[in-house]
């Protein structure tokens, strides 16, 4: 790499990092000193910030590696595979359910997904056994935004900034504005992160396509080239499973997050989220596009990669096709990837950390100002020990990107029976939640790391999410109904939620209004 396109890395990089910690210094002269502040910015998240905290959140490392990664080798298909249930059932998922999620924050005061479903079943079992799974499986997503940030830093840079060095770098920024600014410290980043990834994406697609005689002359040159990579013929082993699998997961895995869970706990309001539903799908389907775009003219522009080296093909083209200043541009875009889902997850871990261990088992009382702030230094202190463990893990390394982010996403995923059931059936209980929860976390290390359970040609979220649904059906029918816990948020959503012969804006202001007067 020339050094003209070195010290372009380096400028870009400074102003970026001085942008971020501007942001973060901003966020903290304007947070308040109470957890209520500091973890949900008061519930008062708006329209375009929701938008950027959740579509953030959910781009990582991934977008610009895994995703073209992907497609180089298997083409148009790819999107398909990721992509097909996502765009259907994101919007329908984040406010047919959070809006319910939302409702009952506000009713009883409820900051994380632990309090949540803890409170609907009156049980300190179950909120600890979230809490468990919801950190267990996070820190390796967290771990996959240290390991992208490293390695972007080093390609970037020719090895003058090694991955250890780059690694630790994003882990301190994140960890600074993180600690400092909170909930708005993450939102208002998120909002320039977004702008950033998506001004590169989209501007790399527009210029490569304008320097190969444009858009009709690229799909040409695929269609002559590796024309598999455009057609259904040939694409390797995508069988129906896999989709199966690959639709299961991606289109139930965002009401997992307990990252975008405390999102929709902090909207403003009904509408915000409504607004939401739409924008997130469309947001993530462009996005997406751009990068399986960038992967398959990859395959003609850069041909010849073999396995995870095409992991880098976004990086690639940049480095052979685009002009210098791009490069600044693209490692910026990746950090913000990186760093919009690690500052979600952080923030969030934290939150947790401190309502469901903290104040529940050291007696940490909300209503005293004292206790409260003290909640809030217990939560950064969180933020520094979650970050030193996760950058410890990123030097080893343990396996690919996308190997981790999987395993992330199916470890949350098999508490969706359990998250919706919760929402809808009475005759649920403890018990049924209880086994589901242990049960489903228990299977998805053994389908990952053991051949002991056979898997059908099936994905493990499968038989893990299955099995789950199973066992908290005939564990709840088999034990005591416990229709009191039920009704005290049931009745509370058919109140809020399906009151005849009112408008929605006013089914959804009414119980905001008591609930500030309560």
């Amino acid at each position: 790499m020339d050094n003209n396109r070195i010290i372009m890395v380096f400028v870009v990089l400074a102003i970026y990092m001085l942008m971020i910690i501007g942001i973060g210094w901003i966020s903290k002269i304007r947070t308040k000193r109470t957890s209520e502040d500091y973890f949900m910015a008061s519930r008062s998240i708006g329209g375009l910030f929701l938008f950027c905290g959740i579509i953030g959140a959910n781009l990582s490392s991934f977008v610009m590696l895994g995703m073209p990664g992907g497609s180089y080798h298997n083409g148009f298909g790819f999107y398909g595979l990721i992509m097909g249930a996502g765009a259907f059932m994101i919007g329908f998922t984040t406010y047919y359910f959070g809006i319910r999620i939302w409702a009952l924050g506000k009713k009883f005061g409820y900051n994380t997904p632990s309090e949540i479903f803890g409170g609907r079943f009156k049980s300190d079992s179950v909120a600890l056994i979230m809490f468990i799974i919801f950190t267990v499986y996070t820190l390796p997503y967290i771990v996959t935004g240290q390991i992208g940030a490293g390695a972007g830093f080093e390609t970037f840079t020719d090895g003058l900034v090694p991955f250890w060095l780059g690694s630790l770098i994003i882990t301190v920024l994140v960890g600074y504005y993180v600690w400092s600014g909170g909930m708005r410290g993450t939102i208002f980043t998120n909002v320039l992160q977004v702008l950033i990834f998506m001004v590169f994406l989209s501007l790399a697609v527009i210029m490569v396509a304008n320097d190969q005689g444009g858009f009709k002359a690229m799909t040409d040159r695929v269609l002559a080239e590796v024309p598999q990579l455009m057609q259904r013929e040939g694409i390797p082993p995508f069988s129906w499973q896999s989709w199966f699998s690959q639709w299961l997961l991606f289109a139930v895995v965002v009401l997992s997050f307990p990252h975008v869970i405390i999102r929709l706990l902090s909207a403003k309001s009904s509408t915000v989220l409504r607004q939401n539903s739409v924008m997130y799908p469309l947001g993530m389907a462009a996005v997406y596009i751009l990068a399986v775009t960038l992967g398959v003219w990859g395959a003609v522009l850069i041909p010849g990669l073999q396995g995870a080296e095409a992991d880098n093909i976004v990086f690639l083209i940049t480095f052979e096709y685009l002009p210098i200043w791009m490069s600044g541009l693209a490692i910026a875009g990746l950090l913000a990837m990186v760093m919009s889902t690690m500052d979600a997850q952080l923030l969030t871990l934290s939150n947790m950390f401190t309502k469901d261990i903290i104040q529940k088992y050291f007696k940490a009382n909300e209503n005293d100002k004292e206790q409260d702030i003290k909640s809030v230094s217990y939560g950064r202190l969180f933020v520094v020990i979650i970050l030193a463990i996760s950058y410890a893990f990123s030097l080893l390394r343990p396996a690919s990107i996308y190997e981790i982010a999987n395993l992330s996403f199916t470890g949350t995923s098999v508490m969706i029976p359990v998250i919706i059931a919760s929402l809808y059936w009475r005759r649920l209980n403890r018990y049924g939640a209880i086994s589901s929860l242990v049960v489903g976390s228990i299977l998805v290390p053994v389908y990952f790391f053991t051949d002991w359970l056979p898997s059908f040609g099936f994905l493990p979220i499968v038989p893990s999410f299955i099995t789950a649904a199973v066992v908290m059906i005939v564990v709840s029918y088999a034990t005591k109904p416990e229709y009191e816990n039920a009704d005290r948020h049931l009745n509370v959503l058919k109140s809020v939620l399906k009151r005849p012969g009112t408008k929605n804006n006013q089914v959804h202001k009414e119980p905001t209004k008591k609930i500030n007067n309560a």
